[in-house]
């Protein structure tokens, strides 16, 4: 049912004041202040300027809808508009969107024949005035209440007459003029009352996410006119949401936080004029690619450009489950010099110390929390890009460099390269993070990657790739064919060999990987057992260390190689636990020789193993 308050019905209706911010969360601020009828306030304030609302006696002029950040709709109603026509769209929020369209599209705000110009006032004066001199050429209007002297401004024209202003004036600039014109407003809340939201086409996210660099969730979030938007309403996407973009909860929160970077101003800006010139085009083939090569050409101007990672290899960083997003850890090995800040890095430290007033890298923290982001990125990235990423992956092929530009930024005398070595060498970690990097490990691991010693697609965690004979006198000592050999000593020497990891290194298909298990198992060099958060079946004898996510739980004969730090007892009557993970303590070739030493001189996980 349309409002009235004697000046005649209202297009707009009253929401819940929840529904409506949740519906156009990330395109404005002032959480608290969209009460029930914001949107038929913004509505009255579109009459006061047209000459059609007039206050009632006492009034000076419409008073505030939300917290008047909704003016930079003007000229980019088409930010909303992708977001009503989006099939992720939940129905309860499309309602609000597409009743926010249909007022919008009656209001002065999409008539082309005014000009606006956004600006702040200062604090004193009436909310609004309707032309100068007696004239009905235009109007001003304060659309919040003052805040630290100065308020919000949004001035009309339809002459060139300016029109009175309701207080001082600070500065203004004109609006952007741009999609959302009566017309396609009308016709687009038609099409998607009439025929439901716009199909959804993964291609045309695949060609977003490879024209600007972001991650695939990312590119679907931004498609859907949800670029990044903040986390004040939970679920950020529910099932049938995550469904409609074909995206996974870690995806969506992943692609959430890689967006985290853009203001709400920037979001709005992003996708104004994305929409095509007729919105039925949106349901014809091609049409959401056509949208997306729109979205991507605005993303360049707007974000610029950075490497996009192979699929395979962003998916492996999203399991990492790092401070920050997947996306952003992949850029850093990608380009390490140039690698931009992470979300949230912005305003950590206040008042800014004049070297951090132009931040540009991820190197540039500003405080402790940022240092420690990055120092964890770092330091699990560089052992996961050599053991875990395939020979010729461009962000393995980058972690040479990362260390080179760490070292560099860390010689340097300022503030950032101060801050970034107390988070390198703070903490309980801190002294096995120094002694890794400074100690000869890190540097033979970045070797091994620049020598390019194994063939393209094999991984450094497969023994016969790195470690050719090695595998051949395990088998010839203990009997197995090769590929239980390699299985071997993969369990003997990796911190996580689950199956799923095992078959991904060593190119197995089940079937084979399945024979090799049998093969060991038949020999008694490993019990078959279930244990939680293993991701395996087989395991080698003796005592096991737990391990609360994300550390890997493993069997405590493994730890002393790896320089895990357990507390706990014997790991018999009183279990292990594992407490921290450092870095890999050598090259794969030097830990899988010394796991098969240790079996040779007797000192293997069994009696029945040596």
């Amino acid at each position: 049912m349309h409002k009235t308050d004697g000046n005649g019905d209202w297009i707009a209706r009253e929401w819940k004041s929840f529904t409506i911010t949740a519906a156009l969360q990330g395109f404005v601020g002032g959480w608290g202040v969209w009460y029930d009828d914001a949107l038929v306030s913004i509505e009255r304030t579109g009459r006061f300027i047209a000459g059609t609302w007039a206050p009632e006696a006492g009034e000076d002029g419409p008073r505030p809808g939300g917290d008047g950040t909704w003016t930079r709709f003007i000229g980019r109603i088409g930010a909303v508009a992708l977001r009503a026509a989006a099939p992720s769209t939940r129905p309860a929020r499309r309602e609000v969107l597409l009743n926010f369209l249909e007022s919008w599209a009656e209001s002065p705000f999409a008539d082309p024949s005014y000009r606006f110009r956004i600006g702040r006032l200062a604090a004193e004066g009436p909310f609004g005035v309707r032309g100068a001199g007696g004239s009905t050429h235009g109007a001003a209007v304060a659309t919040y209440w003052p805040v630290k002297g100065k308020r919000r401004l949004l001035e009309a024209r339809t002459g060139d007459d300016a029109p009175g202003l309701p207080g001082e004036l600070l500065y203004a600039e004109d609006a952007h003029r741009g999609w959302g014109g009566p017309e396609q407003l009308r016709r687009l809340v038609a099409l998607v009352r009439e025929r439901g939201p716009m199909p959804w086409d993964p291609a045309a996210v695949v060609e977003l996410s490879d024209a600007c660099g972001i991650s695939r969730p990312a590119a679907a979030l931004t498609l859907s006119g949800n670029p990044g938007t903040g986390g004040y309403y939970t679920p950020f996407l529910d099932k049938d949401e995550r469904a409609a973009l074909g995206l996974k909860t870690a995806e969506a929160e992943s692609g959430r936080a890689e967006l985290g970077r853009l203001r709400d101003a920037d979001r709005v800006a992003l996708l104004a004029d994305v929409l095509p010139e007729d919105p039925a085009d949106l349901w014809e083939p091609g049409g959401l690619r056509r949208v997306a090569a729109r979205t991507a050409e605005a993303w360049r101007e707007q974000q610029g450009v950075r490497p996009r990672p192979p699929e395979q290899t962003w998916q492996a960083a999203l399991a990492l489950e790092t401070p920050i997003p997947a996306t952003d850890l992949c850029h850093l090995f990608l380009d390490p010099a140039r690698a931009p800040l992470p979300p949230g890095f912005y305003l950590r430290a206040w008042p800014c110390p004049p070297e951090h007033r132009a931040l540009r890298t991820v190197w540039d923290v500003m405080g402790f929390p940022d240092a420690n982001a990055v120092v964890d990125a770092v330091f699990t990235g560089l052992p996961w890009a050599y053991a875990d990423l395939p020979a010729g992956d461009p962000v393995r092929d980058g972690a040479p460099e990362v260390v080179r530009v760490m070292r560099e930024v860390l010689a340097r005398k300022d503030s950032p390269a101060k801050v970034l070595y107390a988070g390198v060498v703070g903490g309980s970690g801190g002294s096995a993070r120094w002694d890794w990097l400074t100690g000869g490990a890190c540097d033979r691991m970045m070797d091994r990657i620049t020598a390019g010693d194994l063939p393209p697609g094999r991984y450094e965690s497969d023994p016969r790739a790195c470690a050719p004979a090695l595998v051949a006198e395990v088998a010839d000592r203990l009997g197995p064919a090769e590929d239980a050999a390699a299985l071997y000593l993969q369990l003997l020497t990796l911190p996580v060999p689950s199956d799923r990891n095992v078959r991904r290194w060593n190119g197995w298909t089940p079937a084979r990987h399945r024979a090799a298990v049998g093969e060991l198992v038949g020999r008694g060099l490993v019990v078959e057992d279930k244990r939680a958060r293993a991701g395996r079946s087989v395991f080698l004898p003796g005592p096991w260390a737990h391990a609360a996510k994300p550390l890997p739980p493993m069997e405590l004969w493994k730890t002393s190689l790896l320089g895990a730090v357990l507390t706990g007892g014997d790991g018999v009557r009183t279990p292990a636990q594992v407490r921290a993970v450092p870095p890999l303590p050598g090259t794969l070739p030097e830990l899988f020789a010394a796991a098969w030493q240790r079996v040779r001189n007797g000192e293997g996980p069994s009696a029945s193993a040596a």
